[in-house]
């Protein structure tokens, strides 16, 4: 017999509206999603109630190029893991997508020079594929982390989402560097499940839970790995066919602002003038084409840091002065003046109202230390 469907699609809390409405129109290929309904079934569930819930039917999953709502599949994701028992569905979603058959991007991915060349290619075009959050490489201190960040969920799953981005990205990177290739460590920002097997099992390491962002670390060294099978002319009819979607794709100018936004704040910084430089115009400009959209920078800046804000409470035990470092604030006081403005009450008080994190069980193990060049 199917589960009963659970009656709160996402982890938030419920007495107060989000500061910010989540009306603009952000989306997904569903790509490996496609395999959604048969897991779902596997799993004791009814696809199309699930799905249905979410505001998605079972057709949207038939064609691998169709585009749904992101903020559909977040609370599909987690309405089925909270259906089916699953704690850990999003690593079963995950582990569907593959670089063969993803399309052109993944094709260039799976065709680049040295992993290095691999995972820039797919940061810069990610995006062509799948909105509300963008995927980053990071490398400093012999330390590279290959991860993905959202910027706007829709209100909930973002757990599910992240575990699935990571399985997705454990899949890649076993793709181009061979089925026995391990991490120094993956970071998630969620709480820990009760049971953390799963977790184990897929990463070979044991999981960083409670994390402020999601990324797989390794070597910085490994970049410069050749990618084993490359096949350049394979690459040179995926970087054609790569630049055709490229130019036949509208530039949105939201859409770029927030990822650019996002990014900067993983590398520590959130300023117009760098936002601007990133997208290739002048500050005035953009502040200009923003206004034209109905939106300023700062009220994107303040949308993106209550999304972030609002995740973090929610699905992690990070501390309120790591949020505000990772939102850009210089202490934690601006940071809680600010929420009590966008939300009408306090981070603590937030936290306390979702319910969610306090409720799971810390990680049975705590990683070792990842490695740091003495000399940085």
């Amino acid at each position: 017999m199917d589960a009963k469907l659970s009656t709160q699609v996402a982890p938030v809390p419920t007495v107060r509206e989000r500061a910010f409405a989540d009306d603009y129109p952000w989306r997904q290929r569903v790509g490996g999603f496609s395999a959604l309904p048969a897991l779902i079934r596997q799993l004791g569930g009814d696809p199309g109630a699930i799905l249905g819930a979410c505001g998605l039917t079972l057709d949207d999953f038939a064609e691998k190029e169709r585009r749904v709502p992101f903020s559909a599949i977040a609370r599909a994701l987690h309405e089925a893991a909270a259906t089916t028992g699953t704690p850990h569905f999003g690593l079963l979603a995950g582990r569907a997508w593959h670089l063969e058959g993803g399309g052109p991007v993944s094709e260039l991915v799976r065709h680049s020079p040295t992993l290095g060349d691999a995972l820039r290619t797919f940061v810069a075009h990610q995006r062509l594929y799948s909105e509300a959050g963008t995927t980053f490489l990071i490398a400093r201190s012999g330390i590279a982390d290959f991860g993905y960040a959202l910027y706007r969920s829709g209100g909930g799953g973002a757990a599910e989402v992240y575990d699935t981005a990571a399985a997705i990205g454990m899949n890649y990177l076993r793709e181009l560097l061979g089925p026995g290739w391990q991490p120094l460590e993956v970071l998630l920002p969620r709480a820990a499940p009760a049971d953390v097997s799963h977790y184990r099992a897929l990463f070979r390491v044991p999981p960083r839970f409670d994390s402020e962002f999601m990324a797989i670390r390794f070597p910085e060294s490994l970049l410069e790995r050749e990618i084993e099978g490359a096949d350049r002319e394979r690459w040179r009819r995926a970087a054609d066919a790569v630049a055709q979607i490229e130019r036949t794709t509208p530039f949105d100018l939201v859409q770029r602002v927030f990822r650019a936004l996002r990014a900067q704040l993983l590398a520590g910084g959130s300023s117009g003038d760098s936002v601007a430089q990133a997208l290739g115009l002048h500050r005035r400009t953009l502040n200009r084409r923003l206004r034209e959209e109905g939106t300023t920078f700062q009220r994107c800046l303040d949308q993106l840091r209550f999304e972030v804000a609002c995740q973090l409470l929610t699905e992690t035990r990070v501390s309120l002065d790591d949020i505000a470092a990772t939102l850009g604030y210089a202490s934690v006081s601006p940071f809680m003046r600010t929420f009590r403005r966008w939300s009408g009450t306090t981070p603590a008080q937030w936290r306390r109202a979702a319910g969610h994190a306090e409720t799971r069980a810390r990680p049975a193990h705590r990683p070792s230390q990842v490695p740091v060049d003495p000399n940085a």
